[in-house]
């Protein structure tokens, strides 16, 4: 299956992409990290959407969702299961439909075979998370005053054209959702942007990348 997802990355401006089958949490994917956690949710909510244009008798080969930073293309292999694409909004539709399109009987032959568990064991895969226990206190974070009219909105401005340099156009959705989960651990100062920085390579999830966005950003570090 790391074949097929690596041929189909292979596009350019394709981020990542998954095989999807209803039922089964398991999922091997090659997406940024900031996408595992609800690579799963996203292919049931798919799900539905595809019944809906089955029970109307419309049958679509390809459907597209659209985003200000990326776009879902997913491609049905069978009743139950979808090939997912995360992608740049300047992919090329017509190369990536023709691509999973020659893949078509190798998407159906894994799809079968992770229903019948037989995908390699040296793939990646995450579990559909389990609900996290709730907190005595709930810190409340507004993420768009931390980031645009708080103290430090100037050093978050770089840090984003920084991240985006890194990642690309997704960075500013992984920006957003890491400094507000940075914001729940402790007062945002400068003093722990170290901390930060810390969070934001862990997504970037490539050395040479890293290292850039290190250098970028280190005039603002202690």
């Amino acid at each position: 299956m790391e074949n097929i997802l690596q041929e189909i990355k292979e596009v350019p401006a394709v981020m990542g992409s998954y095989i999807h089958v209803n039922g089964i949490t398991a999922v091997t994917s090659d997406l940024p990290k900031i996408f595992q956690n609800k690579v799963y949710e996203v292919g049931t909510v798919i799900d539905r959407i595809i019944k809906v244009n089955e029970s109307t008798k419309m049958h679509a080969a390809n459907i597209e969702f659209k985003y200000d930073e990326a776009v879902i293309l997913v491609r049905p292999i069978d009743r139950d299961a979808s090939l997912i694409t995360f992608c740049e909004t300047d992919v090329n539709r017509k190369k990536l439909h023709m691509t999973t399109g020659m893949l078509a009987n190798e998407l159906k032959d894994a799809a079968a075979a992770l229903r019948k568990g037989k995908v390699s064991a040296s793939a990646a895969e995450t579990q559909e998370p389990e609900p996290a226990p709730e907190s005595p206190v709930k810190q409340e974070v507004d993420i768009n005053k931390i980031l645009h009219v708080g103290p430090l909105a100037s050093v978050f401005q770089d840090f984003q054209n920084a991240f985006a340099m890194a990642i690309g156009p997704i960075g500013e959705m992984i920006m957003k959702d890491t400094v507000k989960e940075w914001a729940k651990k402790g007062e945002c100062s400068e003093a722990r942007l170290n901390e930060l920085v810390e969070m934001l390579c862990r997504e970037i999830d490539d050395k040479s990348l890293e290292v850039e966005f290190r250098e970028a950003v280190s005039e603002h570090l202690t």
